[in-house]
């Protein structure tokens, strides 16, 4: 089967060119711009791909934000252009989406069948490339909700925790989703779409926690001295959902962040 990976440089993309090792076609951003129909038919056209995996996107939350017409040209806009390239060629499109499409006013983990409301403008553009997928009519998709992804190849959350480890004071808030990494996760795909799997999904590491649990425990592993305090919120361009957990029923969670933080800072 021929693969057009694209987003290929990202945290997510970087995975999977890693494991993909025949008959693909990875491009970048810069090699492949999405928002532009022509461009992206004249791609998927002339490769005719069974399988197009859309990595790229704007996940910058507070960039979304302040250009709200930039993230829904990338995360929507180019999501079509890449559904219509699909459709033309019968290809399986795999597109990942994120638990910020929810509100964050459940105690309990988010399901498949739980009502997506956003709060925030990355939230409603992967909400909406969503809603232009489920409501095409095309069935040959396979849609992964995952959350707070952290591994190689870009700046994360955890990458972020790292670089405050010389500063005396840390604050972070309580805002809880389940952190996964991106090895993790691409290896999973892969496995799903060799056994034809279709439809939508949340994969996620199985381990729900805390901004704030989740600092001190990443902190802890290089004896830093400071001091963690916890806060209701930071000000920020965007909202977030306080509480943004999946539950990833029909699937098997991921590893819990734990392990899968402990060998990603081996070989960082």
């Amino acid at each position: 089967m021929k693969i057009l990976l694209i987003g290929k440089n990202g945290l997510l993309g970087s995975e999977f060119d890693k494991i993909i090792e025949n008959n693909k076609l990875s491009l970048s951003r810069n090699e492949l711009d999405i928002t532009k129909l022509k461009e992206t038919l004249e791609i998927v056209r002339k490769y005719k791909p069974d399988i197009i995996i859309n990595c790229s996107a704007i996940s910058n939350v507070d960039y979304c934000e302040e250009n709200i017409e930039q993230a829904i040209l990338v995360n929507t806009i180019g999501v079509e252009n890449l559904l219509i390239s699909a459709i033309e060629t019968k290809a399986l499109l795999v597109h990942f989406s994120t638990d910020y499409v929810f509100d964050g006013n459940k105690n309990s983990p988010y399901t498949i069948y739980d009502i997506p409301n956003p709060i925030n403008i990355y939230g409603i553009s992967k909400l909406l490339s969503e809603k232009i997928i489920l409501n095409s009519g095309y069935e040959n998709y396979l849609i992964i909700r995952t959350s707070w992804l952290f591994g190689k190849g870009r700046s994360s959350f955890i990458t972020k925790i790292l670089s405050l480890l010389n500063q005396d004071v840390i604050y972070m808030t309580g805002q809880i989703s389940n952190p996964t990494y991106s090895k993790d996760l691409a290896k999973r795909v892969m496995k799903m779409i060799n056994e034809n799997y279709r439809g939508l999904f949340h994969l996620t590491g199985s381990l729900s926690v805390s901004r704030y649990e989740l600092a001190k425990f990443v902190l802890e592993k290089f004896n830093y001295k400071g001091k963690i305090i916890l806060v209701n919120d930071f000000p920020s361009k965007a909202k977030r959902p306080k509480y943004s957990s999946l539950d990833n029923y029909p699937l098997e969670p991921l590893r819990d962040y734990k392990s899968a933080i402990e060998e990603f800072l081996s070989i960082t």
